[in-house]
């Protein structure tokens, strides 16, 4: 019999889940005693079940105590047998990652029962392994509770909200972009959007993140996924809150949200013993999908205003009118919209036009090999499709929203093989190792999104089509008296005709009107006509090919006003990680690494302007004329001199193709008139890489594509960029993907000192950029420093210079003048600067002395062209992040823990080099990215003490604080060369200091309760990346002042309270009596039976925002004067109660006897904003007050109102705009759901 009790724990081993490499896996301790003697049971056997399959096993040692690792984060049972003892199984053993839950039992001697006693585990009520903070919700509660995403879920756990972050989750007073998600052990790029059905646990780790965690100095979102079962199970759910008719939706709410979801799981090939009967499974299935329609993705509590129908047909036939003046003079003409009314509006309930669809999948397949290795593969995959609201669209122009498609799907393999200790009868077995196991882990994940119109496609010179226009014209001649003849001098246009365009009809509509509004009259070339060009068209307020009527008072989009964007992003990541972990003595130690590479490849471009740019690319080499090729006429009033065009040698490649497709000679000089061409007829790759890149103006911005959106295949180097042409001698402007690496390795030790249990561990994090940088960010090209110096180089000079004795090797060297430099007038170190003396300044601009701006002693002179030399390649940063953590438990009921750590995270924006930012730096004043970024870094300290109140509630209370360094900020280079620029750089700084209290109420009655307060102050010198980017603007210099972070929540409070009645025996609510039956016992109804109610509550004091002592208008005119300090003023505090009220039904079919079936039927209300209270979530800066900025009222701007086409109009658009839905957060939703279980 002991043989066979061994033999039971080896063979569960079999079925040991790859472990979670990266976020961590559970482990399971415990001891084995006799019931009556309370003598440890050696030898005794644990086996580990996970939905029926045996998935872990191990046996006590000499002292009873056992140690069963690793063990994915889930719900368990756990049998605990021995010879001549009953066997006991404990049911719903909770494990979370990177804790160790202690489950002890004991047993009883005497006769044995076939079955084990079922005894439901209790999860204790404090934590005694320390470690972690945080808090982890388990599909029990996840199921009763309203909302679906892991988001929702996260936000209930105390230390993590969404205030003030415009969607994302603020975990500790950190940045949202601190904060990662993890699904099953991928980190997630892309959605994070999953099936509920699918989702085992949510843990959110709020700090004390252990070394085998990473790239994070927010906290971590791990989500675990459900495992297969030993049995078929499956279930469903539908969901809807009405469904969608013509603009709105019909149900218990106007926003029209409709889900399916399914999932089904069980063994889909067994293993089998000598004689062929199944033992095991061992190949097993997870599966689980859902489909999501939504009529408007995001409710509004007052809707949208919207044109009406009449007002909208009525400005589509006839959108112009004559501009005539108080003079009686025509000039151009107008639009009819910008006369509307009041009267010519209305509300409604639901966004138009903003419709979204998604699908999610998840797929698992545990592979169950042999009795010490397990296999598990799996993939999740998320597909949404829908239009990208636009509020200026809202009005007049719904139906031009872009369209948004996105698919990110992860695929994982997951390998882990146990050693299976060999028991030794010496007490040497303590210091031998054991518990030794390894895992391996490898995943892909691909995000793709496309952004296009929804009707035009990859269909680019659709974009913005107008119609076709003929343009005629004629030689014009100026009379030469020396010659007596009148001299050709160009052409001049004489008339244009239009014809619509089938593609853009209310953009056509325009055109046609205009072409209508005025009397024709011959040309007059001393008088300008209407229609005599395209520059009178254009003038005139029609629309040329490429443009876009002007939005309303600068408000609002026209109708026909297309989206001018079309843009692809595509990013990968490979990973490798592997972890290993085995004990001695008490030591349990672990070790692993983790190797990543990710490819981020984008195209975008502005399709609608290409019209714009053929017409300057197109015969811009032949609008001179040839002197030397001349032909002379007289048509009997003088004598005429006619010159041919002048061929120059400035062609763009746009010209030479189109060309070549019309069938012209490329060389020849044909007028050709892209106006009249068809659309269809043009490609993107007509044009060239420089004439797409337009000296700046660029029209394009790609990496890892080509100019043109084609994905490239190898990796060009930047001198790739500056010097590969194609067959026609035109350059091609490859630029590689970004392609970062990284690699990190860590150790791990648990161990107990003195009743201390430790965490401690270290982690090394190496991140390479794998591009390029400059050299020197203030030089765009190559200068020379300190140590160049010599004396040939010196011998340049007027005078041999004395170098101070502070002046460093390799400081930078500036001079008098960029060409012939004459004298030294300063030198440089990184962001610090030195006259010629070595005086240190603060001001670089007074060594100005010949040039605008500094001038650096450039090796090439200031002609020479950008090159690839001007470069370097990134530095790889590596971090050493030491961490700690211990707990004491002061009793079996109180626990008193701490925590030490330093995190880092490699930047994740504004970090992508692009040789184009720095090829125009001269030609545009854009903000560019700054690729050589280092990594943000962070201190993390927490003191806490967790206390058992009752026997069914603890008190946890933690105090904590965080230093941030180096996050990212916008910065100015100023003094740089060619000219300052704008860019980023590690220069924020921030700390948080907090105090949270959780109160933890476990099933008493009917109740069960969780609340959290949290008070917290989060400071710093940037909310965002680009917080400083006015003063930038403005010139001010790298300021930076201590304020408020905008998500600054100085107090919140959340609590999940359920309240829920049995059945039968276990109900104790209300009852319908019935009379009585035919044996005279009471007929009672159970009102109540098996129905729950919870509810989810937020309370939350305001965010801060920047108030104004001026009014400012939204149209940016008149930027704002700040009142006070930054952020020094305070929103209106939050309240928010979701509630989800669910009834069970049990349902019987299939006959009786063997026949009989049943299948579990949840109703259910999920009731979101029960109470429909109005949260302000932002307001305009002078007024405080969410729809009104005190613009329209404001006297200094009545004059600028006045003057409006229509003043009264005007206020009406204003008004309207101003009124936006978005300062309020979401209104009350109610949805059905209706979910089986079989």
């Amino acid at each position: 019999m002991l043989r066979l009790t061994l033999l039971t724990a080896m063979l569960a081993w079999a079925f040991v889940p790859a472990a979670t490499a990266q976020v961590g896996s559970g482990t399971l301790k415990g001891k084995v005693i006799d019931f009556d003697s309370q003598e440890p049971l050696p030898f005794a056997s644990v086996v580990v079940f996970l939905n029926g399959n045996q998935v872990a096993g191990a046996n006590t040692d000499f002292d009873g105590e056992y140690t069963i690792k690793p063990i994915q984060p889930g719900s368990y049972d756990v049998l605990f047998s021995f010879v001549g003892y009953q066997s006991r199984k404990i049911t719903g053993v909770k494990i979370a990652a990177n804790k160790i839950q202690f489950v002890n039992t004991d047993l009883s001697a005497g006769v044995m029962m076939e079955e084990a006693e079922v005894v439901e585990y209790t999860v204790p009520l404090i934590d005694k392994d320390g470690g972690a903070s945080g808090g982890t919700v388990s599909r029990e509660d996840i199921d009763k509770m309203p909302g679906r995403s892991a988001a929702a879920i996260a936000t209930t756990v105390a230390g993590a909200s969404t205030a003030g972050t415009d969607g994302g989750i603020s975990i500790r007073g950190a940045r949202e972009s601190s904060t990662w998600y993890y699904i099953d052990g991928i980190k997630v790029r892309g959605s994070s959007a999953l099936p509920k059905s699918a989702i085992e646990e949510v843990q959110v780790v709020t700090g004390g993140i252990p070394a085998n965690i990473g790239d994070a100095t927010g906290g971590v979102i791990n989500i675990s996924l459900r495992n297969s079962s030993s049995n078929w199970f499956g279930g469903g759910e539908i969901i809807t809150s009405g469904l969608p008719s013509g603009e709105t939706a019909v149900g218990f709410d106007k926003f029209g949200y409709n889900l399916v979801e399914g999932s089904v799981s069980g063994p889909i090939l067994f293993r089998k013993d000598e004689n062929g009967e199944k033992v095991a499974p061992l190949l097993g299935l997870f599966l689980s999908g859902n489909y999501t329609y939504q009529k408007d993705t995001r409710p509004t509590f007052n809707g949208n205003y919207r044109i009406n129908d009449e007002a909208l047909d009525r400005i589509l036939a006839n959108p112009l009118r004559q501009n005539i003046s108080s003079s009686g003079d025509i000039n151009g003409a107008l639009y009819n919209a910008d006369f509307l009314s009041e009267k010519d509006f209305t509300r409604v309930p639901t966004r138009l036009n903003a419709a979204n669809q998604s699908a999610n999948l998840v797929a698992k397949v545990d592979v169950n090999t042999n009795e010490t290795t397990s296999l598990t593969i799996g993939a999740t995959a998320n597909y949404s499709q829908g239009a990208s609201y636009s509020f200026a669209n809202s009005l007049m122009n719904w139906n031009n929203n872009l369209d948004v498609m996105g698919f990110d799907w992860r695929a994982y393999v997951k390998f882990s093989q146990r050693f299976i200790n060999e028991e030794e009868d010496t007490e040497a077995s303590a210091n031998t190792l054991k518990n030794v196991f390894y895992s391996v882990m490898a995943d892909y994940t691909q995000s793709y999104q496309r952004v296009q119109d929804a009707n035009h496609g990859d269909n680019f010179f659709r974009y913005g089509h107008v119609g076709r226009f003929d343009v005629y014209n004629r030689e014009s001649y100026e009379f030469d008296p020396a010659g007596g003849r009148f001299v050709h001098n160009g052409w001049e246009d004489t008339l244009v005709t239009f014809a619509p365009s089938v593609h853009n009809e209310e953009l056509a509509a325009i055109n046609n009107q205009y072409f209508q509004l005025f009397n024709y009259a011959p040309y007059d070339a001393n008088e300008d006509g209407p229609y005599e060009s395209l520059l009178a068209v254009q003038n005139g307020n029609a629309l040329l090919n490429g443009q876009t009527p002007p939005a309303t008072y600068g408000l609002w989009s026209y109708p026909g006003t297309q989206g001018n964007t079309f843009s692809i992003s595509n990013n990968t990541q490979f990973r490798i990680s592997a972890a290993g972990s085995g004990d001695i003595g008490d030591h349990a130690l672990q070790m692993g690494f983790e190797y990543e590479q990710r490819r981020d490849a984008f195209f975008s471009l502005a399709p609608t302007g290409l019209w714009t740019l053929g017409r300057l690319t197109a015969n811009s080499h032949i609008k001179e004329i040839d002197t030397q090729d001349s032909t002379i006429t007289n048509n009997g009033t003088g004598f005429y001199v006619t010159y041919d065009r002048l061929i120059g040698d400035n062609q763009f490649e746009f010209d030479r193709n189109l060309r070549l497709a019309l069938g012209l000679d490329p060389d020849g000089n044909d007028f050709v008139n892209i106006d009249a061409i068809d659309p269809d007829f043009m490609t993107l790759d007509m044009f060239g890489a420089d004439d797409l890149l337009n000296q700046g103006a660029n029209y394009v911005n790609y990496s890892g594509y080509d100019p043109y959106g084609n994905k490239l295949n190898d990796r060009p180097t930047i001198e790739d960029f500056f010097n590969e042409k194609n067959e026609d001698g035109f350059f091609t402007r490859p630029i590689q993907a970004y392609e970062p690496i990284y690699i990190s390795g860590y150790v791990m030790d648990k161990f107990t000192f003195d009743d201390i249990i430790f965490n401690v561990g270290l982690r090394v994090d190496r991140f390479d950029a794998n591009q390029q940088v400059l050299k020197d960010p203030y030089v765009i090209g190559e200068n020379y420093r300190v140590s160049d110096l010599s004396g040939d180089l010196l011998g340049q000079l007027d005078e041999n210079p004395i170098i101070p004795e502070n002046i460093g090797e390799d400081y930078a060297v500036y001079v008098d003048a960029l060409q012939n430099p004459g004298s030294i007038v300063g030198f440089r170190d990184g962001d610090t600067w030195f006259n010629a003396a070595g005086t240190e300044i603060t001001d670089p601009d007074v060594l100005a002395v010949n040039e605008p701006y500094p001038a650096p002693w450039l090796k090439n002179g200031p002609d020479a062209p950008l090159t690839s030399d001007a470069f370097r390649d990134y530095d790889p940063q590596v971090n050493i992040m030491p961490r700690i953590a211990f707990s004491f438990n002061i009793s079996d009921e109180a626990v008193f823990f701490a925590h030490y750590d330093i995190l880092t995270q490699r930047p994740t924006s504004s970090n992508r080099f692009s040789p184009i930012d720095y090829f125009f730096i001269e030609s545009r004043n854009n903000l560019i990215a700054n690729p050589d970024l280092r990594p943000e870094k962070t201190i993390d300290y927490e003191l806490g003490f967790q206390q058992v109140l009752t026997k069914t509630s603890s008190l946890k209370i933690s105090a904590y604080y965080k230093e941030m360094r180096d996050m990212i900020q916008v910065r100015n280079f100023t003094g740089a060369y060619p000219r300052p620029y704008r860019a980023f750089g590690n220069l924020d700084f921030g700390t948080v200091k907090g105090l949270t209290f959780a109160y933890d109420l476990r099933r008493t009655g009917n109740i069960r309760l969780s609340a959290n307060y949290t008070l917290q102050f989060a400071d710093g010198t940037g909310s965002t990346t680009q917080t400083a980017l006015a003063l930038i603007n403005a010139g001010l210099p790298n300021l930076r002042t201590i304020a408020p972070f905008n998500y600054d929540q100085r107090h919140r409070i959340v609590a999940n309270i359920d309240y829920r009645y049995g059945s039968g025996e276990n109900y104790n609510g209300p009852v319908v009596n019935m009379g009585k039956d035919a044996d005279g016992k009471a007929k009672q109804v159970q009102l109540f039976a098996n129905t729950g109610v919870n509810f989810i509550g937020s309370l939350g004091s305001g965010t801060p925002y920047t108030a104004s002592v001026i009014p400012t208008p939204i149209t940016g005119e008149i930027s704002p004067s700040t009142e006070g300090s930054i952020n020094g003023s305070r929103l209106p505090w939050q309240f928010n109660l979701d509630m989800n009220v669910d009834k069970n039904f049990t349902v019987n079919y299939g006959g009786e006897g063997e026949n009989a079936k049943s299948m579990n039927l949840n109703v259910y209300f999920w009731i979101g904003n029960l109470l429909n209270t109005r949260n302000i979530n932002s307001v305009y800066r002078f007024t405080g007050v969410a729809d009104d900025d005190g613009y329209l009222a404001a006297a200094q701007y009545q004059p600028l109102i006045n003057s409006q086409n229509n003043p009264d109009s005007f206020r009406n658009y204003y008004s309207m705009y101003v009124d936006t839905p978005f300062n309020l957060g979401l209104p009350r939703t109610i949805r059905l759901g209706v979910k089986f279980d079989f």
